[in-house]
């Protein structure tokens, strides 16, 4: 009997070992003209196929509690081989990301050209806390941009972001919903 409950417990902790996931959603912000399209590797899979500049994928499950890597590769990869960027990660069960890609693949014709990277936001939400709010979220994604803000001229909302630096998120903001006009100032207060 205490075999059969022992086996049954390593049963169940690995069942449980192998269905932990995190809900991850990936954005293509890197605008460089080498990246436009690109191949996103989960470990040696082409999760995402041909992913255009300025595009975002729906969240999907990730396996958690255990490395993984994300890869960006070419559009015509033929393999994690070929990847530009690989990135290790661990994701935590139950947890929801966002994960940005930003940066420059090449540095020819861009000042600065920060290196390609992922930009990783835990605690992302599928849906607004307050269902008679939208939640936005900011991140800094231009490359080529100081320290910003974000100002609502068209509601009065005024200043919605304050002082936001490339690869920076602003956690969630929650407003009614409307039509906003946005603008992005520099640090200083002039657009």
């Amino acid at each position: 009997m205490k075999k059969l409950l022992l086996s049954a417990s390593f049963l169940l902790i690995g069942i449980t070992a192998i269905s932990q996931t995190a809900r991850v959603q990936v954005v293509h912000n890197s605008a460089d003209l080498a990246a436009a399209t690109v191949d996103v590797y989960v470990d040696d899979v082409n999760t995402l196929d041909d992913f255009e500049f300025r595009t975002a994928s729906p969240f999907v499950d990730l396996p958690a509690g255990t490395e993984i890597e994300l890869s960006v590769a070419p559009a015509n990869s033929t393999s994690v081989a070929d990847a530009l960027l690989t990135v290790p990660v661990t994701l935590m069960d139950g947890e929801t990301y966002i994960v940005v890609a930003y940066g420059i693949v090449s540095p020819t014709g861009y000042n600065p050209a920060p290196p390609l990277s992922l930009e990783i936001f835990s605690g992302a939400r599928e849906a607004a806390a307050d269902p008679a709010l939208v939640d936005i979220l900011v991140h800094h994604g231009a490359t080529d941009a100081p320290t910003v803000d974000v100002v609502e001229t068209g509601v009065g909302a005024g200043t919605l972001v304050d002082d936001i630096s490339p690869t920076e998120f602003q956690g969630y903001l929650s407003v009614p919903e409307a039509d906003y006009n946005l603008e992005i100032r520099l640090a200083d207060g002039v657009t």
